[in-house]
């Protein structure tokens, strides 16, 4: 003749009534279960550990470059695109040339700037031998200050044909060779402002620009911003230095700004994070999942999830007590992997709780609670 063991378990399993006061009786009651039956059931328990921090994971985010980091390089000069020396996606130098421009507004700048290096010139020599012959008093005063002002007129003319050129993309040197050898190139070289990435090119060859019209779009990709999509409940809570990862790739940072403004449609907050370490396999505008530590309060504890059950709404752990576990209603408040973050005023460091054979415990609840239901219905009918 088979045994079986569940009934056999169940029989001895009583409801322990506390003689407390109302106003201390749990709402909940106590299982009493021997070490025997425990064992036999798989019911281990430990003791509870603080939080610390818990994990917001599976977040939506998109990898950005920082604003900071992004150039965009125009044409100084209108005129037509004749080489472009770079393609989209490659690596480049700050300095290097990314394409030729011919412009004839460049030969009008470059002729100007000869000109007004000639004229400074001569107001130069003319200011050092008025200045001679004033200090041997052979002209007036009012004629060395009237060479005085032309020649800085001439200077500060000379310095606005310079500072003309620059802006169109002429280095000092190329200017010092333009104003020894006085040759008039008509192609300009467009260099890269900043060592990057190149993101985008709006140009081809052969084609013709106005002035600042964009050519070329330059990124440092070291570090990224990951922009992460976050409950708006969930942004309240954080801080600015908190913990970012991003699993799939290793990518490691931390938030450096939580935005004020909430998306109307999905009720969430942009918060930025800058990813300091294990980036190098993230793309400008990928879409990723990441993770952010969340602080809790301190009496919160790290369960593991198969710890918990579930009934309605309602989250119960069951904690140890004398000789048998008692189900006790908890507050979730964060996740952390495999791990529930958990509240509750009447768990303590102290305090152990079922973490196997939860499953086993829920089944005896339902079937003690059916049976004080019952053993309820006939005093009732008695009465």
């Amino acid at each position: 003749m088979r045994t079986l063991l569940i009934p056999f378990l169940l029989l001895p399993l009583t409801l322990a009534m506390s003689h407390a006061s109302a106003a201390e009786t749990p709402a909940t009651p106590l299982l009493a279960i021997s070490a025997q039956q425990a064992n036999a059931l798989g019911v281990a328990s430990e003791r509870l550990s603080h939080a610390g921090n818990g994990l917001a994971s599976g977040l939506p985010a998109e990898v950005r470059i920082p604003n900071e980091q992004l150039r965009v390089v125009a044409a100084p000069l209108p005129g037509m695109v004749v080489a472009i020396d770079v393609a989209t996606g490659q690596t480049v130098k700050q300095g290097q040339t990314l394409a030729r421009l011919a412009s004839p507004s460049l030969l009008a700048a470059e002729r100007d700037f000869l000109q007004a290096a000639q004229s400074a010139h001569l107001a130069a020599q003319a200011a050092r031998r008025d200045e001679q012959l004033f200090s041997e008093g052979i002209i007036a005063e009012a004629r060395v200050q009237t060479t005085r002002a032309n020649h800085e007129q001439a200077a500060l003319a000379l310095a606005a044909r310079r500072a003309e050129l620059q802006l169109a993309g002429v280095s000092d040197g190329a200017l010092t060779a333009l104003a020894q050898q006085r040759r008039l190139p008509s192609e300009m070289l467009i260099s890269a402002p900043i060592a990057g990435i190149v993101l985008e090119q709006s140009v081809q060859p052969g084609q013709r620009v106005d002035a600042a019209a964009p050519l070329f779009r330059i990124g440092k990709l070291t570090p990224l911003w990951l922009e992460i999509e976050t409950p708006a409940a969930l942004a309240s809570t954080l801080r600015e230095g908190a913990a970012v990862s991003v699993p799939a790739v290793g990518a490691r940072g931390k938030v450096i700004n939580i935005g004020r403004q909430i998306s109307a449609g999905s009720q969430t907050v942009t918060v930025r994070a800058r990813l300091d370490a294990g980036g190098e396999t993230l793309s400008p505008g990928q879409r990723v999942a990441a993770d952010i530590d969340v602080p809790v309060r301190s009496d919160g504890f790290r369960v593991p999830q198969s710890a918990l059950v579930r009934i309605g709404g309602d989250a119960f752990v069951f904690v140890a007590e004398g000789a048998g576990y008692r189900p006790l209603a908890i507050k979730i408040v964060g996740q952390a992997g495999d791990q529930v973050i958990l509240q509750s005023a009447r768990l303590t460091p102290q305090t152990r709780i079922a973490i196997k054979g939860v499953a086993a415990l829920k089944s005896i609840w339902g079937s003690a609670a059916e049976s004080a239901s019952a053993a309820a219905g006939k005093a009732g009918e008695a009465k």
